[in-house]
């Protein structure tokens, strides 16, 4: 990091393909541990920090139920039903309770259908009014070629936002032909995620979500290219062969991360505005001990 704007500008051009995401520290949950034992039934991985679905619930019954509660909680917050220009993915004339209902029997016919083993054929097999309801649950501009999905993109189409997986592990949740950045995501280990939610609990959305670009900065970083004078060149896509996700390295610690960015914040501490440095550093110093303390 060579200037003070670099973690936040790295991000300009991954923003404009998707979206970042922090989650709440409560609300997502049942989602996530529904939706991952419904992927692990079929061999697929969901969220590393799920618990246990209880056996006495019947898994068809805790996906419609699951994806209800999760609406009810968030749909106010996350869902516009205003058709036109400003939102492409609103369907006219359906409104909170049509999306509510049709994504539910999407999911509920996924499940009962083999679409999560097989989403790609699955979502070919659906109307255009269910793939628009689709669009619509996760906010795509556009409308969704099944043709063009990759494994990852398609099956979470066919999961609720927040139970959304990085299936390839490159530290990006594709959904759809959107690329978005998340913390903590699917795979982020149960003591960090536990130690995230300690540091952010009475936070703000709007500053919880630039903790999120923070936290990602290393992705970003890690996939710009530099001549051996310093001078940027170039930065890898998704999807490219030399794209790297530095936190699926084995010695990857987030301890450290919170260390660099505290060493970072010192060394340019006179250049920035205090509450700013008082900010990221009041962050990166509670993260790092509620990492100790989760035992990271």
């Amino acid at each position: 990091m060579d200037s003070i704007s670099s973690p936040i500008n790295a991000y300009s051009s991954l923003l404009d393909q998707g979206k970042v995401s922090g989650r709440r520290q409560s609300g997502d949950r049942q989602v996530q541990d529904v939706f991952s034992a419904v992927l692990q039934q079929i061999g697929r991985e969901g969220f590393t920090s799920a618990q246990p679905v209880p056996e006495s619930l019947p898994l068809v019954e805790a996906v419609g139920s699951s994806w209800e509660q999760w609406f009810n909680e968030f749909s106010s917050t996350r869902y516009t039903f205003i058709a036109g220009s400003g939102s492409p993915s609103v369907r006219e004339n359906k409104t909170a309770d049509d999306l509510r209902a049709d994504y539910k029997q999407i999911l509920i016919n996924a499940y009962e259908n083999g679409g999560y083993a097989s989403p790609e054929s699955y979502l070919k097999k659906l109307s255009s009014e269910d793939l628009a309801t689709i669009q619509q649950v996760h906010h795509l501009a556009d409308p969704i070629r099944p043709e063009s999905l990759s494994s990852e993109s398609a099956i979470n189409l066919l999961l609720p936002p927040d139970a959304q997986v990085d299936e390839n592990r490159d530290g990006l949740t594709s959904v759809g032909a959107a690329y978005t950045l998340r913390f903590p995501d699917s795979n982020t280990p149960p003591k960090v995620r536990m130690a995230w939610e300690a540091t952010t609990k009475d936070m703000s959305e709007q500053d919880r979500m630039l903790q999120v670009l923070q936290m990602s900065s290393q992705l970003l970083v890690a996939n710009m290219h530099f001549d051996k004078d310093g001078q940027y060149l170039r930065s890898s896509e998704p999807g490219d062969a030399d794209w790297m996700n530095p936190r699926s390295l084995a010695n990857f610690s987030f301890t450290n991360q919170a260390n660099e960015w505290l060493e970072y914040l010192n060394r340019f501490s006179a250049q920035m505005q205090p509450e700013q440095y008082q900010r990221d550093f009041g962050f990166w110093s509670a993260f790092r001990d509620n990492l100790k303390m989760y035992g990271e």
